[in-house]
Parts: structure tokens; sequence; C-alpha cells
């Protein structure tokens, strides 16, 4: 129990990393749509986007090693 959490042990590693992916993934979007404003490459920039969203959702979301959701639902 941490701050009035159950926290799972078997997760915190993957919390981290799902964290550190996502947190990522938003700077590179930020990034995209601040380079989008001055008309630089969006098309692959946004191609790049979704592979990456994919493969965050294949490891963390939808896992193919059970159990399918890796990280700690939050509310």
């Amino acid at each position: 129990m941490f701050n009035h959490q159950l926290v799972t042990i078997n997760f915190l590693v993957d919390d981290l990393r799902f964290y550190l992916e996502m947190d990522k993934f938003s700077s590179l979007a930020d990034s995209v749509e601040a380079q989008a404003a001055h008309k630089m490459q969006k098309a692959k920039q946004v191609a790049f986007l979704k592979k990456k969203v994919a493969i965050i959702s294949k490891l963390f979301l939808n896992s193919d090693i059970p159990p399918k959701l890796r990280v700690r639902c939050w509310d």
C-alpha cells in the first residue's frame, strides 16, 4: 500500500517503462505539432508516431504475454 493505493510489484517496472514511453511520445507529439505550424514533413512524423503508439499498445496495453494489460490501471 502506497499513498492509499495498492501497488502491484510485478507491474512496477512496467509502470515505469510505460510512463517513460508515454512521456517520450508526448514530447514527440508536441514537437510534431509545433513543426506542423512550419510545414515540416508532417506526414513522415505522423506515420512514425502512429507506429510508436502501436508498439506501446502492443507492449503494455494488449500484450501477447498474459496478462494482456501489463501496467496498473489508473482511475
